[in-house]
C-alpha cells in the first residue's frame, strides 16, 4: 500500500500544481484581457489623434494657400505702386519743367513790360 499512497500523494501534488497553474493562467488571462482593452482604448485615441492631425493638416494647407495668395497680391500691389510712383515722379518732373518755363516767360514779360513802361515814360 505504500506505493499506492506514494502514487496518490504524487497525484495530489500534481493536481495541486495544476490547480495553481490554472489559477495563474486565469490571472494571466485576466491581465491579458485588461491589456487588450487598454490597447483597444489606445487604438481609439490614436484614431482620434490621426483625425485631428488630418484636420490640422487641412487647416495649415489652407492657411499656406491663403498666405501665398496674399503674398502674390502684395507683390502685385508693390509693382503697381512702383509704376505709379514712377509715373508720378515723371509728372512732377514735367510740372517742374513747365513751372520753370512759366517763370522764365513771366520774367521775360516783366522785363518787356518794364522796358515798355520806360519807353512810354510811365516810370
Amino acid at each position: 500500500m505504500e506505493k499506492e499512497d506514494q502514487i496518490i500523494g504524487m497525484l495530489e501534488r500534481i493536481m495541486e500544481k495544476q490547480d495553481e497553474h490554472s489559477r495563474i493562467l486565469g490571472e494571466h488571462s485576466q491581465k491579458l484581457d485588461e491589456h487588450s482593452q487598454i490597447l483597444h482604448e489606445h487604438s481609439k485615441k490614436l484614431d482620434e489623434h490621426k483625425s485631428q492631425l488630418n484636420e490640422h493638416k487641412q487647416i495649415l494647407s489652407a492657411l499656406l494657400t491663403g498666405q501665398d495668395y496674399l503674398k502674390a497680391e502684395i507683390d502685385g500691389m508693390k509693382l503697381a505702386n512702383a509704376k505709379e510712383y514712377g509715373d508720378i515722379k515723371e509728372e512732377i518732373s514735367i510740372i517742374s519743367t513747365n513751372q520753370e518755363l512759366v517763370r522764365n516767360d513771366t520774367w521775360a514779360n516783366r522785363v518787356d513790360i518794364h522796358r515798355i513802361q520806360k519807353t512810354m515814360g510811365m516810370f
